[in-house]
This record gives C-alpha cells, sequence and structure tokens, in this order.
C-alpha cells in the first residue's frame, strides 16, 4: 500500500510540473490581445494621417492588437491625455513638457517651423508680424507653443500681434480669402495643406535663420532648411533653400504599457516601414532614437528590448576577456594542484620518515639488556614526539599524518615500557634455569648489570 501510495504521489507530481510547464509556454507564445487609444492630432493632418497609418500596419501583423485613433488638439492636449490614463499612445512634438509616466518608442520624423505670408502683405521678416493678423494653430498644440516662443526670441511685442487661433481647414480659407495676412505652422516637408494653399493664391515662405541661437535656448529645437522648390518645382518654391527651424515628432506610449506590446509596435515602425511608406511618405523618415547622447524622453523598455535584438550578449561581448580570465584561472588551479600535491607528498614523506624511525627504534629497544640502555630509546621517543608536534604547528605535517604518527608512536612506547616492565621484573623460571647452567664468572657479569640498573633506579 505504502509503495502504491508513493507511485501515485510521484505521478501525481509529474502531471502537475507538466501542466505548469504546458501554462507557461501557453502564456509565453499566446498571440499579443490588447486595445489601445492613439492620440493623434486634427483629422487630416501629417499626424493624423501617420496614427492611423501605425494603427493599420500594426493591425495587419499583429491582429490582437486594437490601436484607435483619436483625433485631439495636438502635443500639449495629448501629453495631458496620457498622464491621465485617458490615452496609450500619442504623437508629440519633442518640444513639449515631458512627464513622469510617458516614454518614447521612435522618432517619426522632423516638423518644420514654416511662416507664410500673402504677397500683398508687406511682411518681409519676422519683426513685420507686428500690426498683422496672424492664423496660429489651436492653443492646445504644441506649434501654437512654438510660435510665442519664436515670438520672443525674435522680440515681438504679443500686444502688437493679432494672433487668430483656426484649425487648419478654417486658417486655409481665411488667408485664401485675404481675412488674415500670416499663417503658422510646424509640420513636416512638404506638407498637403501648403502645398495646395501654394496652387490657390499667391504665398511667400519667410526664412526664420536664428535655428543655432534658438536651440541653445530650448534644446529641442535644431537649424534646419526647407529644400529649394518642396512645394513647386516651376516656378521653384521656396525659391531657394529656406533656413528655419526643425523639431522631432515622436511616438510616445504610457509606462504601463506592457513590454511585449511596446516591442511589437516598435518593430513594425522598423521593419514594416515600406507598408507604411506607401500610406505616409514620411514613414520613410522613422529613426531609431540616439540612445548615446540620451533623449529627451526615457526609452520604454519594450522599445530598448527591440533596438537591442542585435546587441551581443556579455558572454559574446566579453568573449575574449573571458577566455583569458579563464585560461588564467586554468593555469592559477594547476599550479595550486601542483603545489598542494607536492605539499602533501613532502607531509606524506616526512610522516613516512617518522614512522621508518619508530620502528627502528622499536627493533633496537627491543634488543636492549639494561635500562639504562633502555631510557636512551626512551628519551630519543620523546624527542621524536616534540619534532613531530612541531611539525603540525609548522604545517609540514597534517592532522591525518600526525593521527598515524601517533598510532605508530603510542605502539613503539607500548612495546618500550613493556619491555622495561620485564627488566624491571627480571628473568622468568626458563631463564633462572638458564642462568644456571652458565659458568659462575657469566653470572656474577648479569647480577652487576642487574644492581647497577637497580642503582641507577
Amino acid at each position: 500500500m505504502s509503495r502504491d501510495l508513493k507511485f501515485w504521489g510521484l505521478l501525481g507530481f509529474v502531471a502537475l510540473v507538466a501542466v505548469a510547464g504546458i501554462m507557461a509556454y501557453a502564456a509565453l507564445t499566446a498571440p499579443l490581445s490588447i486595445k489601445l487609444r492613439l492620440g493623434a492630432d486634427q483629422i487630416n493632418s501629417e499626424p493624423y494621417e501617420m496614427g492611423t497609418a501605425i494603427a493599420h500596419v500594426i493591425s495587419r501583423t499583429y491582429p490582437g492588437i486594437k490601436i484607435e485613433v483619436v483625433s485631439t488638439g495636438g502635443s500639449s492636449e495629448n501629453m495631458n491625455l496620457l498622464t491621465s490614463g485617458d490615452l496609450d499612445l500619442a504623437l508629440v512634438q519633442a518640444e513639449v513638457i515631458s512627464r513622469e509616466n510617458v516614454s518614447l518608442l521612435a522618432v517619426l520624423y522632423h516638423d518644420l517651423f514654416q511662416l507664410l505670408v500673402r504677397d500683398d502683405s508687406g511682411i518681409q521678416t519676422l519683426k513685420d508680424l507686428e500690426g498683422k493678423r496672424i492664423a496660429l494653430p489651436p492653443v492646445t498644440s504644441g506649434q501654437y507653443r512654438a510660435f510665442w516662443f519664436l515670438a520672443n526670441h525674435y522680440g515681438l511685442a504679443p500686444e502688437r500681434i493679432v494672433a487668430i487661433p483656426m484649425n487648419t481647414y478654417m486658417a486655409d480659407e481665411a488667408l485664401v480669402q485675404g481675412q488674415i495676412d500670416a499663417i503658422f505652422r510646424v509640420r513636416g516637408p512638404r506638407n498637403s495643406s501648403i502645398r495646395v494653399l501654394f496652387g490657390r493664391t499667391n504665398l511667400r515662405f519667410i526664412p526664420i535663420d536664428q535655428g543655432a541661437a534658438l536651440h541653445l535656448r530650448q534644446p529641442a529645437y535644431s537649424p534646419a532648411f526647407i529644400p529649394k522648390g518642396s512645394y513647386r518645382g516651376d516656378p521653384a518654391t521656396p525659391a531657394e533653400k529656406l533656413p528655419t527651424v526643425a523639431v522631432d515628432r515622436m511616438l510616445v506610449a504610457r509606462d504601463d504599457v506592457p513590454e511585449d506590446v511596446a516591442r511589437a509596435i516598435t518593430s513594425v515602425l522598423f521593419e514594416k516601414r515600406r507598408d507604411l511608406a506607401l500610406r505616409t511618405p514620411l514613414a520613410a523618415l522613422i529613426r531609431q532614437p540616439d540612445l548615446r547622447q540620451g533623449t529627451m524622453l526615457p526609452v520604454h523598455e519594450g522599445a530598448l528590448s527591440y533596438f537591442d535584438r542585435e546587441k551581443p550578449s556579455f558572454l559574446e561581448e566579453k568573449a575574449e576577456f573571458l577566455a583569458l580570465v579563464l585560461s588564467l584561472i586554468v593555469v592559477v588551479t594547476s599550479l595550486a594542484f601542483a603545489f598542494a600535491r607536492r605539499f602533501y607528498e613532502r607531509q606524506k614523506g616526512r610522516i613516512e620518515d617518522y614512522s621508518v624511525e619508530l620502528l627502528e627504534l622499536e627493533k633496537s629497544s627491543k634488543a636492549a639488556k639494561s635500562i639504562p640502555d633502555l631510557d636512551v630509546y626512551k628519551l630519543r621517543l620523546t624527542e621524536i614526539l616534540a619534532e613531530a608536534v612541531d611539525d603540525m604547528r609548522q604545517r609540514r605535517i597534517n592532522a591525518e599524518g600526525l593521527q598515524l604518527f601517533s598510532f605508530v608512536w603510542e605502539s613503539v612506547n607500548y612495546t618500550i615500557n613493556d619491555h622495561e616492565e620485564q627488566l624491571r621484573l627480571g628473568p622468568g623460571p626458563g631463564e633462572r634455569a638458564a642462568d644456571e647452567k652458565q659458568s659462575p664468572a657469566r653470572r656474577n657479569r648479569q647480577a652487576s648489570v642487574r644492581r647497577t640498573g637497580s642503582g641507577n633506579r
């Protein structure tokens, strides 16, 4: 009965381990399944177009990841919605104030500062905006804040600028109808709405030529150019390479987006770039953050795991050094073993020397005819013991060797003591009968030896 219980208990344990293994494997290989909300920008804007493309290609690649693209007021609103938990992902410009629970997945493309004015507005420089009407993006967008940062740098008086926040469609119509003099946008190169505007009315770009200085005040900004002919080839618009300012448009995620989901999204951005570019040409500009120089936002762990996928492991990276260390360990270990073996053999040899000397001492002591002769051997026996103890202290012999030595030493000591006892008691009856047959002279000599021994006692 006891054997049966053990058998069934073992079988149950094996079954439990097998089930746990199957469940773990299923968890690791299960398809991703999650619903996310992605904040883009206004409908028909470049960020919205990019967000829609990302959601579409991800759903085709990972059917379990469902992404709803949400129209918002821009980067600032997106960041607030991320913080509150109303969004899981968002497209934001790099200068937007970061929050603690938001991490970076990828840099999508450069947005460019683009200031356009009507030909008949009389505006030639940024300073000429004073006293004019300018359409700005919604106040919840990063573009709105970017304009006032720019105006502050160039010393424009806010009270002398008629700034009117509008959505893209309303601003375009107002510019064409002459109801405003200028528009300011932070959008990708060859922006579609701007390209359409050049076909509807006569417009000009105003250069923004202090990008390097603006970078000193806001590291997210960098000097850039709008290439000649970006919006029209003949006549070329702009007519020359136009200096301006660039800011990164980034895809960010809440920190609590699962690592495997963030990795999957990041993999789509880089491995399905062709599919994304078919839906929005700006996808061809997607790039990995420069981790060596640092980023404005921390990089999400899921994105990091994707970027490090081809990075050699610690063992691979340090293979040569570890091989050298291993070789040194082998050499040192071999030397240590050789030294230990030699030391052991030396200890063993010393014990053997003691044993040989003790056995010789025992043999010689048995031939002793008097107690004084025997005392000499006892003295040497004591000296040998003192030498062995000293060797033990000096580690010339080990505890095991001393134990063997003690056994031999005690045996020899017993033999000598036994022989001494026999000498003290004198000869037995057989020995006395033999003595009576000896000559008187020999008996006298032996009696003299006995008296001498008794006197020594």
